[in-house]
């Protein structure tokens, strides 16, 4: 059997791909190193559409106050986790908030964040056990690409079109 030009592109293509994502796991220390920023809750520090790289931080490292906190990355309550390696699922989507404040109660971190766009914190300001605890936390932003999200989704579906229609354009010829 002949293994065909495509086919060994395609390969190559997917050795590099996952490549790149056991690297960048394994500097990040999170299996989410990258993500795209869906909503405009944290305008206008970062716009929709950056792609942002998230670090894994011990909660006792969260800087947490209203005008310089961290930017975190946490899942709700009950969220589901489908870790495919290439990629991972969330059920639901995480939260890219920011620190503003944080209060350790029973030798456990509890975070209080809030979108910079947002009026009001994500949990009750008065009641710590509504907020994040640090058991949900992901990690925390270290650094983005403005609307850098937009052309790697385009990308991605690019990639996706042209690895559906070549084989079929090849058996109809």
């Amino acid at each position: 059997m002949k293994i065909s030009k495509s086919h060994i592109t395609v390969i190559v293509f997917l050795i590099i791909i996952i490549s790149f994502i056991s690297i960048f796991r394994t500097i990040s220390g999170t299996n989410t190193p990258f993500t795209i920023v869906i909503s405009g809750s944290m305008e206008p520090t970062i716009p929709t559409g950056s792609l942002v790289f998230i670090k894994k931080v011990n909660a006792s490292e969260i800087i947490a106050n209203r005008t310089n906190g961290d930017i975190i990355v946490y899942m709700l309550p009950n969220t589901k986790v489908y870790d495919f390696f290439i990629f991972v699922i969330y059920d639901p989507l995480p939260i890219m908030h920011r620190a503003i404040d944080k209060k350790e109660i029973s030798d456990k971190f509890y975070i209080l964040t809030k979108g910079d766009a947002n009026l009001l914190p994500d949990g009750n300001p008065n009641n710590p056990l509504t907020w994040v605890s640090e058991d949900r936390i992901i990690g925390k932003v270290v650094w983005y690409f403005p609307y850098m999200g937009y052309y790697i989704i385009i990308l991605i579906i690019v990639t996706a079109i042209i690895i559906m229609i070549i084989p079929e354009r090849r058996k109809s010829l």
